[in-house]
């Protein structure tokens, strides 16, 4: 395992990138309750309303990582919301961009695709085990959040399980992961969650599945 830094609870999977000596305008939502988006060496501090979109801006005229977190006390997982701007050169800016624009054409050319169920579960338990574990446990058991492991969701009705994911629970910690992971991620994790921890539906999701489920 990779040895823990002074920040090491201070990291998040995906910062933000921006370039250096730019002025750059944030929009800020939220899709479940109020936060606070809160990165004070840049002077930014912006609330993030569930149906509001508020915005700010900031011009970074230092290269170098800049550390925040939600400032306001939004729920159960409040102490680990870090927020994390990487200010990068112009010319890195641009590479990076790039990148980013080369993984989301692989992504689309995905949603074409027909998976296996083998593919399907084996991109799945990445995808559970970075968006799901740390509330229904690494082997489905539970804990903070309900167990998927013989749950009546994972092993009940597919098209009831797909909207939990795409849409959460309503006044629960379960939020709705449509506007956060992309249609062949949720496909593969459904489909895991119906196939792993003894569940053993047989069944499968699609991206197109997933897709047309949003869009009906």
């Amino acid at each position: 395992t990779d040895e823990k830094g002074e920040h090491y609870l201070l990291e998040v999977d995906e910062p933000v990138v921006i370039p250096v000596d730019t002025k750059v305008r944030f929009l800020v939502t939220a899709n479940d309750v109020i936060h606070s988006w809160w990165v004070p060496e840049l002077a930014v501090k912006r609330d993030a309303i569930p149906g509001f979109v508020n915005e700010t801006w900031t011009k970074a005229e230092e290269i170098g990582i800049y550390r925040g977190q939600c400032a306001e006390l939004c729920g159960k997982d409040h102490g680990f919301m870090p927020v994390v701007v990487n200010v990068v050169s112009k010319e890195d800016y641009a590479a990076w961009l790039e990148k980013k624009q080369a993984e989301a054409a692989e992504i689309k050319a995905l949603m074409a695709q027909t998976f296996t169920m083998d593919e399907l579960v084996a991109r799945g338990k990445n995808v559970y085990q970075g968006y799901c574990a740390a509330c229904h446990g690494m082997n489905g058991e539970g804990g903070l959040g309900n167990a998927i492991a013989g749950s009546g969701i994972a092993t009940g009705d597919l098209t009831k399980h797909l909207d939990i994911g795409v849409n959460g629970v309503p006044g629960t910690a379960m939020q709705a992961f449509g506007g956060q992971m992309n249609d062949v991620d949720m496909a593969a994790v459904i489909t895991y969650q119906r196939n792993a921890f003894g569940n053993n539906m047989g069944d499968m999701v699609q991206p197109i599945d997933v897709f047309n489920h949003k869009k009906g």
